[in-house]
């Protein structure tokens, strides 16, 4: 009896380790997941790069849909009828059918029992997140990249990770985190606000960009920009209550950045500013595109928080 317990025990374990083989999506493969499935790989954002979001949303509620098909590789939203609901993808229509456009999938990575950790899109999946209408069940397609399910412990899944640069552990202060630290789910309630991280979005196409020369942008791109700039800029200087002190910010983080030779590192991070998309001269129309478009909506938001 006991062997055959024992035997018993053995074939069904031998199942389950096939089942989980054969069910473990691969690097390369688009899944479809529900928003509180993602684990992220981050303790912080930036609020205000979600604010932004957030305030276009409620004003015009289609760019809602625009995200939701963009992120999902299917280009910009379609038709979006009166009644359209994010939750019933069958009540609108985006352009292209889902991974048509893979590069603007947002990526994880298999661990250990087949949980995945999101390590691109916690800003996207945080604005839905947040969103009225959509929130944690929310189902998104995303791309995988890397299993490393094989992990023997967490231990080692977190050291693997680290060293393919999958992660960021460092708070809203730039101080290190350990992995244990990092929190369970998206949304706000779950995760820390690094403002220096939304000025740095918000400087995009003005001081940085993709890196050019067929460079591919690193993971946690902005944060490593973020960290730097948080050891040559107070930002107790400025108002960010007030729209003229928020876009004085941003164009002080622009000169900041732009100051930086393309060989130059940044910070600690590893890399140079060329290698983060760096730019060497700041293009003034774009950062104005950014003050008239954008800085509205986060102050104007984040007020409504209030």
């Amino acid at each position: 009896m006991r062997w055959y317990t024992w035997t018993a025990a053995l074939l069904v374990g031998a199942l389950a380790t096939q089942a989980q083989a054969f069910s473990t999506p691969g690097p390369g493969q688009v899944i479809e997941v529900t928003l509180e499935q993602l684990h992220p790989t981050q303790a912080v954002v930036g609020f205000d790069q979600i604010y932004y979001s957030l305030g276009l949303f409620a004003e015009k509620p289609a760019k809602a849909f625009d995200e939701y098909c963009e992120t999902n590789g299917q280009g910009a939203a379609d038709k979006v009828p009166k009644h359209a609901d994010l939750r019933q993808p069958s009540s609108f229509t985006c352009q292209d059918p889902v991974g048509t456009h893979p590069e603007d999938m947002k990526t994880v990575v298999v661990g250990p029992g087949g949980q995945l950790y999101l390590t691109d899109g916690h800003h996207s999946f945080t604005t839905l997140w947040e969103t009225p209408g959509a929130g944690p069940q929310l189902k998104m397609w995303v791309k995988v990249t890397d299993d490393f399910s094989n992990s023997p412990d967490l231990a080692t899944f977190w050291q693997r990770m680290q060293a393919a640069r999958k992660v960021w552990l460092k708070d809203n202060r730039g101080q290190t985190l350990p992995p244990a630290q990092l929190p369970a789910h998206l949304g706000f309630k779950n995760l820390q606000d690094d403002t220096l991280r939304s000025l740095v979005y918000f400087t995009r196409k003005a001081a940085y960009g993709k890196p050019e020369g067929g460079d591919i942008a690193p993971e946690f791109l902005e944060f490593y920009w973020g960290n730097w700039l948080r050891t040559q800029i107070d930002l107790g200087a400025y108002n960010l209550n007030k729209k003229s002190g928020y876009k004085a910010a941003i164009e002080a983080v622009a000169r900041h950045m732009v100051s930086l030779a393309p060989g130059a590192p940044v910070g600690d991070s590893g890399f140079s500013a060329h290698q983060l998309g760096g730019m060497t001269q700041l293009d003034h129309s774009e950062l104005e595109k950014t003050f008239d478009k954008k800085v509205p909506y986060v102050i104007d938001y984040r007020k409504s928080r209030n």
